[in-house]
Formats: structure tokens, C-alpha cells, sequence
């Protein structure tokens, strides 16, 4: 297992599965361009290697707003549209009823051991 640090997640490797998990407690307009700018540079790292599998636990988040949900469609876009695979684990249930509201096409485990073993 391979760990890796930032300041709104960190990141580790269970095989050929990419978990990174969400430390910061709210993703909304207030942070959204130092959790947007390190996400990025997630996505441009975890592109580069296949398969592309990726695990998104979002325990701490506990506030969400409008910028952070298009965040969230964003980065699972940019996933996909790369080849790969995004499971969100962990989520808060406010978190997982505003996901579903803005309609994004997430798909969202229960558990982290959960989502890794379901590729």
C-alpha cells in the first residue's frame, strides 16, 4: 500500500485500485479552488496508469453546495471520459441526497472494501 498526501485528501493503493480519501469537511464555494486544483492533479496522475480504478471515500464531507456537486460530476467525468472507473464509498446521507438530486451519475457503495473489491 502506497500512501500520499495533500491538504484535502490523501491517497492510497490497495492493488490496482486508487482510494483517496476526502479529508477536508466541506466542498463549497469557500474552498473550492484549493480542493479543485488538487483534484486536478489527482486526475492528471491516475489517468496516466491503467487500468484506471478509482475509489472516492467522502466521510469527512459533511457540506456540499451547487460548486462542489459539479465538482464531484467533474471529476467523475474526467475519470470516465479516460477509460476508468469511479466508486464513491462512505458518503454522508445529505451528501449522497444532494448527489442524487443534481442527478449525477455516481455510483455510490456502502463501504470502502465494498467498492474496491467491486472491480
Amino acid at each position: 500500500m502506497t500512501v500520499s498526501m495533500s491538504t484535502c485528501f490523501y491517497v492510497e493503493q490497495f492493488r490496482d485500485v486508487t482510494v483517496v480519501c476526502f479529508t477536508c469537511r466541506s466542498v463549497t464555494e469557500r474552498n473550492y479552488d484549493v480542493v479543485a486544483e488538487e483534484l486536478l492533479e489527482f486526475v492528471n496522475l491516475v489517468t496516466q496508469e491503467r487500468p484506471i480504478r478509482v475509489v472516492a471515500e467522502l466521510l469527512a464531507i459533511r457540506e456540499i453546495d451547487d460548486m462542489g456537486l459539479e465538482m464531484l460530476r467533474a471529476f467523475h467525468e474526467s475519470i470516465h471520459d479516460a477509460g476508468g472507473r469511479l466508486v464513491m464509498c462512505r458518503v454522508q446521507p445529505a451528501v449522497t441526497a444532494a448527489i442524487r438530486r443534481a442527478g449525477l451519475p455516481c455510483e455510490i457503495s456502502g463501504s470502502r472494501s465494498e467498492a474496491v473489491w467491486s472491480f
